[in-house]
Order: C-alpha cells, then sequence, then structure tokens
C-alpha cells in the first residue's frame, strides 16, 4: 500500500483537467470543450494539435511576394476547422476523428478522410541536405507553401520563400505569382510532381527570377526534392 505521502507525489504526477487540453479547461463553456477537457484523450490530442499548428505556422513564416499569405491561409484554415470541430458537440468519437485529422494536416500529412485535390504536393521534401519544401493542405484545395535552404559550405547564399500554392490546368503548383518579368521582383514559384512523390522546382523562367530575388547571388530554388517521410 502507497504511504500518503508517495500517493500524493503520484497525484501531483497526473495532468489535471485544468491543465491538459491546450486551452485553459477553467474557461471551457461549450459541450465540445467540456467534453475534451472531461476526456484525458481529447485533452492530450488537443495538445498534440496545439503544438502541431505552432510549428507549422512557424515553419511557413518566411520572407516572400506574399509576405505572411502561408501563415494567414492556415490560421484561417484552423478557424475553420475549430467550428467543424465543435459541430462534433460532446460526441467523443467525432472530436476523436477531428482531432486525428488535424493533427495529420498540421503534421504536413492528408487527412486520409478528405484528401486534397493537391495532395502531390503535400508533405515535406528535401534537395541534398540543404534545401527544403514544407507544404501544407488547406480546406479550399490550395496549399501553403514554404520553400528555403542555404548554401551547404559557407552559407553564401540563403532561399527563403513562402506562399498560397493553387494548382493550374496542367496540374502543376504555382505558388504565389510566378512571372519572369525583370520587374515582378521573384513572384512565385512553379512546382511539379516528380517521380517517386517527390517534387521538382523545374528549370523555367519564372523560377529563375523567383531564385534570383529571394536566394541572392548563385543561389537557386530549382532541382528535384525527395520526399522525407
Amino acid at each position: 500500500m502507497l504511504r500518503p505521502a508517495l500517493l500524493a507525489l503520484g497525484l501531483l504526477a497526473l495532468p489535471s483537467a485544468a491543465t491538459a487540453a491546450g486551452f485553459p479547461c477553467s474557461k471551457a463553456n461549450t459541450p465540445t470543450e467540456k467534453a475534451i477537457c472531461a476526456d484525458p484523450a481529447l485533452s492530450a490530442l488537443d495538445d498534440r494539435l496545439s503544438a502541431s499548428y505552432r510549428a507549422a505556422l512557424d515553419r511557413l513564416s518566411g520572407a516572400s511576394p506574399e509576405e505572411g499569405a502561408a501563415g494567414a491561409a492556415v490560421k484561417t484554415d484552423q478557424r475553420a476547422w475549430l467550428r467543424e470541430r465543435d459541430s462534433c458537440g460532446a460526441d467523443p468519437s467525432c472530436l476523436r476523428r477531428a482531432y486525428e485529422g488535424r493533427v495529420a494536416v498540421l503534421s504536413f500529412r492528408t487527412d486520409p478522410a478528405a484528401p486534397s485535390p493537391a495532395g502531390r504536393y503535400v508533405g515535406r521534401f528535401d534537395h541534398e541536405g540543404f534545401m527544403d519544401i514544407a507544404a501544407v493542405a488547406l480546406r479550399d484545395g490550395t496549399v501553403a507553401v514554404s520553400v528555403s535552404g542555404a548554401e551547404p559550405t559557407a552559407g553564401r547564399w540563403v532561399c527563403d520563400f513562402s506562399g498560397v500554392g493553387r494548382l493550374d490546368g496542367a496540374g502543376r503548383l504555382a505558388v504565389g505569382t510566378p512571372d519572369a518579368t525583370p520587374d515582378a521582383g521573384g513572384g512565385g514559384l512553379i512546382l511539379e510532381a516528380g517521380e517517386g512523390g517527390g517534387i521538382t522546382i523545374p528549370d523555367l523562367e519564372p523560377n529563375r527570377a523567383a531564385s534570383g530575388y529571394w536566394c541572392g547571388h548563385n543561389g537557386s530554388f530549382i532541382g528535384s526534392y525527395r520526399r522525407v517521410p
């Protein structure tokens, strides 16, 4: 039998209902919020979602012609998801499915229950260990995208671009406003679905313009990016 002091320490180590969720349970006032606070498993999912949301916003931040557009799109998408989550009321099964799908999306995967039309472009992708793409599916079929990296030997150039991508008529993902004209300021990138589930940023004039503007001298986004598991 545990002594009272040891029992008290054990209880202190357990998450309390007031702190288990990603929001203050003391302020829970809807059936959904109360159900989350009353269920340790749902509270843990809410914590996971909060961490995934913060990490996704951090990864998608960066300079671009659409400064803040990718992060703003994810925030708008999150508000829409919260309204859908609340439609579950206090149904734990509904809430669990909603949370599991949303955690997948914010972890740069697709929601199995709601696949994105641009799902081939969703995920994390790597180019030779020094350039990477991160892409989150949005509910309207668009994709919030960040492409960044640096020259691998001495950091002589740094690439940093983010924006919202939309499928074009050829099935490519146009991020921002790709434009090859000199005064466009590297307005965007064109991405193509590559072999083996990867992505290619092809050697096209708009991509060269964006590279020159957002990477600096001799830097480039152009290349093949393999999907990161």
